[in-house]
């Protein structure tokens, strides 16, 4: 292959920018936001010129390198005037939100290089236009006035311009070109990178390259042992040759995960492979200073762009590209590593990060607006992204926020203190309603009080708060001319921490707020919050999913499929398919054991505890080795544990250790936990733990390191009345509202709780479940097909 695609936007970018970080994201434009901008400006333009107007028109042209490669550079340019008789007038649109009043105070220079190059590429293949009209126009995202400045180009200085530009592009195109090459040659090549293929494995990957060629959202459930990592990364990459994407995201929940999808990758380059990875790891983590990303108040945000070419010298001869290598070179140069590991990634094959960095609106790396080029998406233990989706599209606001932004920003601005003492009213009016258990929102939003849900400290509505939304909008408005001169310090932290958090609940009130949503109001801890809270994400997924992306959901717990199907794309999603494959140990080295003679729920527990103990007490008594015991909540299990304990002693049980999970471990206790199961127990571990929490799935205890677990309850989550409007939303959608709210996610806790103990082929032990609904038709049905009962 001798041929290098690029963006016109990616093009321009490499020649052109140059400078400092930009400062001050408060004034930038969401994806969504501007594009809805764009097709106002079109609007407009239709109106003006009629059907003269041609809106964004694709652009492919080659440059042909003296050494041959091809430089194929593509974009499409928002708009065009053809009026017969004169040149084509050629309209770039750029949004903008800060308060910069006048075209230079705008302009960027990759922004003009950009027009330069849509019209030169219009001009080289329209021989018959000899001039064309370029006009670079900025538009205010709040006011709608705009800024443009014109440039006029002859057909000979598009020859020149064109000639110059890729020429010049194309020292770098050469190491993309290279890498390229050898990517797809050594994908061509490469065979799977174990010396045997597990049971179900197969069948896995075939189906999974299958999926992703055909773009769609494949879930597959794929119990323990099986291999899921290298079942979707190797095909995946052997995709890569097909040119139905050229990027491959591999998501987790936690960053601890990741370094199984890192091993694996390193396996296939042990075999061959050629490929370049990147491992993304938070801001918060990478920024060795804490301080905005603005040669104001950073010196590794000065000159930033000056030095990113012989900074990404270094990096992209790199195959496995880490944080740790990141910050090495970044500060080697002087520059900003969080912001030189997203550059970074533009070139690298494979991402291994979290779901937000695909599917959250406000954090995601990538394009959120359909039509853009594919990617192949590989979400790990993707039962986690229902309740992630739900609060990725989440949003609040509290009274402690406010409350701080007044006390640093006295005496600042009198107009912007004014409007945060209205703000303060409005959440002050929340506590004066609760106390009084009067409706917040019929006096503040004017609901209907028959449509509203009031508890304790707490209410609910369907309708967006739009008296808030119009005082939180004039008040950052007011806000973000301030923060441009604003000095660093804890008023300006305080500043910028309010604008976000209100920008984002104003971006999810104006974009993402339906009939799947709710608001609420709460008061805890001396504290008042609005929430914006979601309760069904799937017809954001499939948003964003939908044409662009080929996804597999994977994970041990699938059970029931359309549970999962309906909560991530929706019961009517076209492009969905299902995998469930059998496990590959040996039924017989669980012992599966169900106990549904007790009743575990809330209102029998204090009638039941001594029964419960005393048959924990049985099934440990005699036995040696580690094991687990979880429970739904932390006052059960301490409230049990000690007349476990007791019970031990009673029977003159010696050698036992207990260890038991508590609330908000530090990661050092995490760790101390899980170093207690690092080898067997010589007398008998017992680690008591809450199901769901961090010991309930995640965690790789091989052989004897653990022997058994006793599960007590079906993990139902606590009955709250967020939860209990769950279940109403679900009831009408679905029909069945308490399964979808209940059933289903505390299922879903059991079933990864009992796959801690068979990890390997070699592994054996014991899963004790208590409760007496285990014993009901409708959790028979939910049972593993590898139960063996």
């Amino acid at each position: 292959m001798n041929k290098v695609n690029v963006s016109v936007t990616d093009l321009a970018s490499y020649i052109s920018r140059k400078g400092n970080l930009a400062g001050g994201s408060y004034g930038s434009v969401s994806a969504v936001e501007g594009t809805r901008l764009h097709q106002r400006v079109f609007a407009d333009l239709k109106k003006a010129y009629g059907d003269i107007v041609i809106t964004e028109e694709t652009l492919v042209y080659d440059y042909i390198s003296e050494s041959g490669m091809t430089l194929s550079v593509n974009g499409r340019f928002d708009a065009m005037l053809q009026n017969p008789g004169k040149p084509p007038m050629l309209f770039e649109i750029k949004s903008f939100n800060s308060t910069k009043e006048s075209f230079d105070a705008l302009v960027r220079p990759e922004h003009v290089t950009q027009l330069k190059l849509y019209g030169a590429m219009y001009l080289l293949t329209n021989s018959d236009v000899l001039d064309i009209s370029l006009t670079l126009r900025y538009v205010s995202i709040t006011t709608l006035d705009s800024f443009e400045n014109t440039y006029q180009m002859s057909y000979e200085e598009a020859e020149k311009f064109w000639e110059d530009t890729c020429s010049e592009y194309c020292v770098f195109a050469k190491t993309l070109l290279d890498y390229q090459n050898s990517l797809y040659d050594t994908v061509s090549q490469i065979r799977f990178p174990f010396d045997t293929i597990r049971p179900g494995q197969k069948e896995f990957m075939k189906k999974a390259l299958l999926a992703l060629n055909s773009c769609e959202a494949f879930f597959v459930e794929a119990p323990t042992g099986i291999g899921k990592t290298v079942s979707v990364l190797y095909p995946a990459v052997k995709g890569l040759v097909k040119n139905r994407y050229d990027k491959i995201f591999y998501l987790t929940a936690k960053e601890a995960t990741r370094g199984v999808a890192e091993a694996t990758l390193n396996a296939m380059r042990r075999s061959g492979l050629i490929i370049r990875s990147i491992t993304l790891r938070s801001k918060e983590k990478m920024c060795p200073f804490g301080t905005e990303c603005d040669a104001k108040f950073c010196p590794l945000a000065k000159d930033y762009y000056g030095k990113l070419k012989a900074a990404l010298a270094e990096s992209l001869v790199l195959d496995e590209i880490t944080p740790e290598k990141i910050t090495e070179i970044a500060l080697r140069h002087n520059i900003c590593p969080h912001e030189f590991m997203i550059d970074t990634m533009e070139f690298c094959t494979v991402i291994i990060g979290d779901y937000n960095h695909v599917f959250c609106p406000r954090v995601s790396l990538t394009s959120m607006e359909p039509g853009n080029q594919r990617i192949a998406v590989l979400v790990d233990e993707a039962h986690n992204m229902i309740d992630r989706g739900r609060e990725m599209f989440s949003a609040s606001f509290s009274l402690s926020l406010i409350d701080q932004m007044i006390f640093d920003f006295k005496g600042r601005n009198t107009k912007i203190e004014t409007m945060l003492h209205q703000l303060r009213n409005y959440f002050a009016n929340i506590g004066t309603c609760f106390e009084s258990s009067g409706s917040c929102f019929k006096l503040l939003e004017q609901a209907d009080e028959h449509k509203v849900l009031m508890t304790e400290n707490w209410e609910a509505m369907r309708q967006p708060p739009r008296q808030l939304y119009a005082k939180l909008w004039f008040t950052i408005r007011n806000l973000a001319p301030v923060l441009d001169n604003l000095e660093q310090g804890q008023t300006r932290r305080t500043a910028v921490k309010f604008f976000f958090e209100a920008r984002y609940f104003l971006t999810v009130l104006e974009h993402y707020f339906d009939t799947a949503y709710i608001t609420t109001a709460s008061r805890s801890n001396g504290d008042t919050t609005i929430t914006l809270d979601c309760l069904d994400c799937a017809s954001k997924l499939d948003y964003i999913i939908k044409d662009r992306m080929s996804v597999i959901f994977f994970s041990a717990t699938f059970t029931p499929y359309e549970y999962y199907r309906n909560c991530l794309v929706g019961p009517d999603c076209d492009y969905a398919s299902f995998l469930r494959l059998p496990s590959p140990f040996p039924p017989e080295n669980l012992e599966i054991m169900i106990d549904s003679d007790i009743s575990t729920t809330y209102k029998n527990r204090a009638l039941t505890q001594d029964e419960l103990s005393q048959k924990i007490t049985d099934c440990l008594n005699g036995r040696t080795g580690n094991h687990m015991i979880f429970f739904p909540s932390f006052e059960y299990m301490n409230q049990i544990m000690p007349m476990i304990e007791n019970n031990l002693k009673k029977d003159s049980v010696t050698g036992y250790k207990i260890i038991s999970q508590v609330s908000e471990m530090t990661s050092t206790e995490k760790e101390d936990f899980l170093k207690a199961f690092s080898e067997p127990y010589d007398g008998l571990l017992i680690g008591a733990a809450v199901l769901g929490g961090h010991f309930g799935e995640g965690i790789d205890l091989v052989g004897d390191r653990l022997t058994g677990v006793i599960i007590v309850g079906v993990g139902l989550p606590k009955i709250t009345p967020e939860r209990q409007i769950l279940s109403n939303y679900y009831s009408e959608k679905f029909g069945d509202g308490f399964s979808f709210a209940y059933r289903f996610p505390g299922w879903q806790k059991v079933l990864q709780a009992v796959g801690r103990v068979i990890r390997t082929e070699t592994d054996t032990g014991f899963a004790y479940l208590i409760d007496e609904r285990l014993a009901k038709p409708e959790y028979i049905m939910l049972y593993p097909d590898h139960w063996k009962i």
